[in-house]
């Protein structure tokens, strides 16, 4: 039904959790401590199960079933202990009746709108390490949303990229205006000083006309040569300005 919510709790079972150098504290208002700082990236730490072979694995299901055929909000309650724990994301995998995975979605933020793949017969939720493991988990709340409030959601995160498009093609746009401009400026005087050069040694040498046309055209022949250079160290410079910027916003 349109607006339920449920609360997924992190019950006592260790054998849906990583446990090898982990401190983990069931605490007393249903939050869990965890703390493994030795975890590589990409480690799942805990999976959440619509449905299980409790038989076979011991392990009930915690998560609600859902509609392929409508729209969801997840929002993760966690508090991190230190800036490095905040790389944490969600991974919600479906799968049909055959237990094929028919979608998957990665969450990076605290709150986040999904639907499910129209096949959709049971999912899992895995909690993925992303860097430093040191926080307390509180709870995953699912909630079911209107097709508008999916939309608008969606209709938000097309904004977001479009404006980050914009901004990227506005930040490498000057990038390459300033290095330009540089350049220019460093051409225009490195073919003055060679000018300047050459005609001092064709005076102070004092040449037969044959001899100056030579030397002219040695002159010419360099200033292109640097010219060439000089754009091509530009280039890379402008490049690799653009990339220190992205992942310089990126980290921000």
């Amino acid at each position: 039904m349109y607006g339920d919510t449920w609360q997924v709790r992190w019950k006592e079972f260790l054998s849906d959790s990583y446990v090898y150098g982990s401190k983990i504290e069931f605490n007393e208002d249903g939050s869990v401590s965890y703390k493994n700082r030795l975890m590589p990236p990409g480690t799942v730490i805990h999976t959440w199960y619509s449905m299980t072979n409790f038989q076979g694995n011991r392990i009930e299901p915690s998560l609600p079933l859902i509609d392929g055929e409508r729209a969801y909000s997840i929002a993760v309650n966690i508090d991190y202990h230190n800036s490095e724990s905040e790389a944490l994301m969600l991974r919600i995998i479906f799968f049909d009746r055959y237990d094929v995975q028919a979608q998957s979605i990665i969450v990076r933020d605290k709150k986040a709108f999904f639907k499910p793949s129209i096949r959709t017969y049971s999912y899992r939720i895995e909690l993925i390490n992303g860097g430093n493991a040191d926080f307390t988990f509180k709870s995953l709340v699912i909630k079911e949303v209107s097709e508008e409030e999916f939309d608008a959601e969606q209709e938000r995160i097309e904004r977001l990229k479009e404006d980050s498009n914009k901004s990227k093609k506005k930040r490498r746009k000057n990038i390459y205006k300033e290095i330009t401009m540089t350049s220019k400026v460093a051409l225009i005087t490195g073919m003055f000083i060679a000018a300047v050069m050459i005609l001092v040694k064709i005076l102070y040498k004092k040449m037969p006309v044959y001899w100056t046309k030579i030397y002219l055209a040695e002159a010419a022949v360099m200033i292109i040569g640097m010219t060439a250079i000089i754009m091509i160290i530009v280039r890379i410079a402008a490049w690799r300005s653009f990339k220190h910027s992205e992942r310089r916003n990126r980290d921000e």
